[in-house]
């Protein structure tokens, strides 16, 4: 009886033992499992992105012309001739500044009032919807081209229109004109950058709750007010969203101001991505150019952080 009751008992904690064990080496396993399936997103992620990111800065550090062989390690050295030797750097740094504050403000706000248009259950709606958001559907150099052409100082639509009013004037040569050249560019990126706002403010209209205005029209508040106080409000995370892609987007613009103006006339609408295209393969200053995509990374983690932050907060 003894030698039965050992057996059984052993038996018994070896089964507990097992039970014990299974949970943690089921886990084990999931881990294990997980880990294969990151594994080739983790690879590629860090030879698409931080491959890149870390050898640019260590670029940077450098002076090269893109060809020879040997790289010479200047350390600060290109980033102190960009901020003290380099004027075009200076005008293209205050035109991405002024781009900036633009692109924030024009495309967001018309944006935001074509949304609230469209944001009605009228005949055609869902066609204008479309024709706004047209624009943003067509690639930045696309965009340039079609301006080009209505800037054309004598074909252009826009001079031969201000001939027909008889506004002679104001007629100029919009892209080689230095105080006008940058401001005409905006226009046309405006034309193109108003469609998504528009579209990410729509869906947040459609989110918000008809019984909350209902209740707000109720008691007597003007439409003004229901916007200021009620609609506004309830578009605070829409306009982050809004806002820091606009930022994001305007920082790295490049495509539309090389393809209307070519950095010209005479560098007046220059930007950091133009020039440093220009720095790295039109004068073969590698160190430079890179140090110039350096700094507008850092730029662009002022409104990353917050916005990924923001991301998985709500996540």
């Amino acid at each position: 009886m003894g030698d039965s009751a050992t057996v059984v008992a052993s038996s018994a904690g070896l089964a507990a033992r097992r039970a014990a064990r299974t949970p943690r080496s089921r886990a084990a396993r999931h881990r294990l499992a997980a880990a294969g399936f990151l594994l080739p997103a983790l690879a590629i992620y860090l030879t698409v992105i931080v491959y890149p990111l870390v050898y640019s800065a260590w670029l940077s550090l450098h002076d090269w012309n893109g060809v020879a062989d040997t790289m010479t390690f200047v350390g600060g050295d290109n980033y102190r001739i960009l901020l003290t030797e380099n004027r075009v750097f200076w005008i293209a740094l205050k035109n991405t500044a002024v781009w900036t504050v633009v692109a924030l403000t024009v495309p967001t706000t018309l944006g935001l009032l074509l949304a609230l248009a469209l944001n009605r259950k009228l005949r055609g709606t869902a066609f204008y919807r479309g024709i706004y958001y047209f624009p943003a559907i067509l690639s930045m150099s696309i965009t340039g081209l079609i301006f080009t052409w209505i800037y054309h100082p004598t074909l252009g639509f826009l001079n031969q229109m201000l001939e027909w009013l008889g506004l002679y004037d104001l007629q100029t040569a919009w892209l080689s004109e230095p105080s006008v050249a940058l401001y005409a560019v905006m226009v046309a990126a405006a034309w193109h950058n108003t469609g998504l706002p528009m579209l990410l403010y729509l869906a947040g209209l459609q989110t918000i709750p008809q019984e909350v205005l209902e209740a707000a029209e109720v008691d007597g508040a003007s439409p003004v007010r229901r916007f200021f106080s009620v609609t506004l409000p309830m578009l605070r995370e829409t306009t982050f969203v809004v806002l820091a892609i606009t930022f994001i987007n305007a920082l790295k613009v490049y495509d539309i101001v090389y393809v209307m103006t070519f950095g010209g006339p005479a560098n007046t609408t220059q930007v950091l991505g133009t020039w440093m295209y220009f720095l790295t393969y039109n004068f073969n200053r590698v160190g430079l150019g890179t140090a110039i995509a350096v700094i507008l990374f850092g730029l662009t983690l002022i409104f990353a952080i917050p916005y990924l932050r923001r991301v998985g907060r709500d996540a």
